[in-house]
């Protein structure tokens, strides 16, 4: 009992800690709201729309934080089509003996060229071995 009470007391615990961090990032790139607009001065949606200069400026600490965002959000899916582009293009290396094997007779000895040419002929197709 006492170890399911540790156990639902620390989801909870991340479940209010995941909540608090979805509020704060909500809030990190929202301009402060300098003044309210009032309906017959201008609209909301003009206001906005205007694209004019509001004096908010994001200080290097928000601006540092974007960067690191937008960079690891796009790391990922970059990272896999880079591995999937570098694993297909690349042969594979490495593994395996490798390289070429002796020619061998029935008894694994190895059989030179100069000896074999003189009891054949050029043109014939006989195993050496097997």
């Amino acid at each position: 009992p006492e170890a399911g009470a540790r156990r639902c007391r620390a989801v909870a615990v991340a479940i209010v800690g995941l909540v608090a961090c979805c509020f704060v990032l909500s809030q990190a790139f929202v301009a402060p709201n300098m003044g309210s607009v009032h309906s017959r001065d201008v609209s909301v949606v003009a206001a906005r729309a205007a694209g004019e200069y509001t004096g908010f400026v994001p200080d290097l600490q928000r601006r540092t934080l974007m960067n690191l965002v937008v960079t690891a959000t796009s790391l990922i899916p970059v990272g896999v089509l880079l591995y999937g582009f570098v694993t297909y293009l690349l042969p594979p290396t490495g593994g395996g003996a490798g390289g070429a094997s002796l020619v061998g007779d029935a008894t694994g000895a190895p059989v030179a060229l100069d000896k074999w040419m003189k009891n054949h002929k050029d043109t014939e197709r006989e195993l050496v071995q097997g």
